[in-house]
């Protein structure tokens, strides 16, 4: 990660009191780390959702029979979190609010299924502008509990959300529950902790733990609504099919010694809101997650791709369960195949970057003897470059791209320095937009203004050629394919 970037984004950041006990509860419960380290970008722009708001998530809340779009949504802000059409036919209205300590926080919408539990909310903060630079009162993200058991211990979930007005946030959580067992229906909690209100006699680690119930006393502390939440119609929409399977794996641990670890594959779910795989894996000092650096099909052979997220690694010899999402596939799916993949030598790795000029679409990038990467527009705006692209067969989890000028030189937005890169999945089309975004700030936080450089019309100038990177030398092991019968 870049030094400048990290020191911009943490001097944006006031202390935030509940998101360091979060922070204290996961270092003493696993270690988390994304699936690759090909996009430190994509983790600078975490810290930066949370200093400058830059991020956002939308969807429609409509029943089948058509409700009016949610508030929420009604902003040019809003990005795909889930399949808008889903989230537009499974959600329930809510409208609960609550005001203590000069916040008034309103659970919106709920929209659960056995894979994901979104959760729509409107934070206003009632004393003034909510996220003027170096105030109190930033970085506030609620937490949800499902009939007392803390919602957010795994992996794969998302915190979005935009300023909807000076005094007015409104956000998404979307939160992982597919190694959860849900019920039809359940209390929901939904509370957030003030930055500057914990007191000596108030430690909100045990905030996250689990089974916990909230006294009166607790709840006057905290920002705070509940409600009965269910999982109503899309419950029938829910296919689970528990696989129980369990093989061993080889890994390397820390010290580059091979080891065998043991993987177990509990249980597959479609479901209106995405398709995971809930794996189990047991090891020694492997980190998490052995099925990560598999490919995976269908019956037909088509490949199906595995989304990018952040993984729960298990402490030394103990277990940890993580969920992979994949595009692709339904609940008609009959087979999954997954294949080891065996990358060569690091004395073979040759990486080369395959270069076109922009302009003329689509364009195919052969990036590994399995698969493609296919560019089918890119869109230059003031600050932002968006490249809409699919993958054609099997490649890597994201593609790595590289923006040059008609001398080779870097055509970011805003240079190295200055560009933040968001990666949104479109889950009806099963394609993918990367946006490179202009977020430079100066020594105290504040968002640079755009320059000459840095709009529409500069980047247009400077911005001619796209380069995507091969993949480091590998092969598909079929001969030691693992497949899963799910008729």
């Amino acid at each position: 990660m870049r030094e400048n970037d990290i020191k911009n984004a943490f001097s944006r950041i006031k202390a935030d009191d509940m998101l360091r006990a979060k922070v204290i509860h996961k270092i003493e419960e696993n270690k988390r780390f994304k699936k690759t380290g090909i996009h430190a970008k994509r983790a600078f722009a975490a810290a930066a959702v949370a200093a400058a708001v830059v991020c956002s998530a939308t969807a429609f809340a409509a029943s089948p029979a058509g409700k009016q779009m949610i508030a929420y949504f009604q902003n040019d802000a809003a990005v795909e979190i889930t399949s808008l059409a889903k989230l537009s036919e499974y959600n329930e209205a809510i409208g609960v609010s609550s005001t203590n300590l000069g916040y008034t926080l309103t659970l919106d919408n709920v929209a659960v299924d056995d894979n994901f539990m979104h959760v729509f909310y409107t934070l206003k903060y009632n004393d003034g502008k909510m996220f003027i630079e170096g105030a109190e009162g930033n970085n506030l993200w609620p937490e949800c509990r499902m009939n007392g058991q803390f919602v957010g211990h795994g992996n794969h979930n998302e915190w979005e959300g935009y300023l909807f007005d000076d005094q007015t946030y409104k956000g998404v959580l979307k939160l992982n529950v597919a190694s959860l067992d849900v019920p039809e229906s359940f209390k929901l909690e939904l509370y957030a902790l003030p930055n500057g209100k914990v007191s000596e006699a108030f430690d909100p680690n045990y905030l996250y733990s689990d089974n916990l119930t909230l006294t009166d006393e607790d709840i006057s502390k905290l920002i705070y609504v509940s409600t009965t939440a269910k999982k109503a119609d899309v419950e029938a929409k829910n296919i689970v099919k528990n696989i129980n399977k369990t093989f061993k794996t080889e890994y390397y641990d820390d010290n580059n010694n091979k080891k065998t670890g043991e993987t177990e594959i509990s249980k597959v779910i479609f479901s209106p809101f995405g398709n995971q795989l809930v794996v189990t894996d047991t090891c020694e000092g492997c980190g998490a997650m052995q099925l990560a650096g598999w490919a995976m099909f269908d019956e037909n052979g088509q490949s199906l791709d595995i989304l990018n997220t952040d993984l729960s690694g298990s402490l030394s010899g103990q277990k940890s369960t993580n969920a992979l999402e994949f595009l692709k596939a339904d609940a008609n799916t009959k087979q999954l195949k997954l294949v080891p993949i065996h990358y060569g030598p690091t004395d073979d790795w040759q990486v080369e970057v395959l270069k076109q000029d922009i302009g003329a679409y689509p364009m195919t990038f052969k990036v590994n003897d399995y698969g493609s990467i296919v560019v089918t527009d890119v869109r230059i705006s003031d600050g932002e470059i968006n490249i809409d692209y699919y993958k054609d067969g099997f490649s890597s989890y994201d593609p790595h791209f590289q923006l040059f000028d008609k001398n080779g030189n870097n055509a970011e937005p805003g240079g190295k320095l200055g560009c933040t890169l968001y990666t949104r999945v479109h889950h009806d089309t099963n394609s993918y937009t990367a946006q490179y975004k202009y977020d430079a700030y100066d020594e105290n936080g504040n968002k640079l203004p755009l320059t000459e450089k840095v709009t529409k019309e500069g980047i247009e100038k400077s911005f001619t050629t796209l380069g995507v990177y091969t993949a480091q030398p590998f092969s598909l092991d079929y001969n030691n394919a693992l497949e899963i019968d799910l008729k």
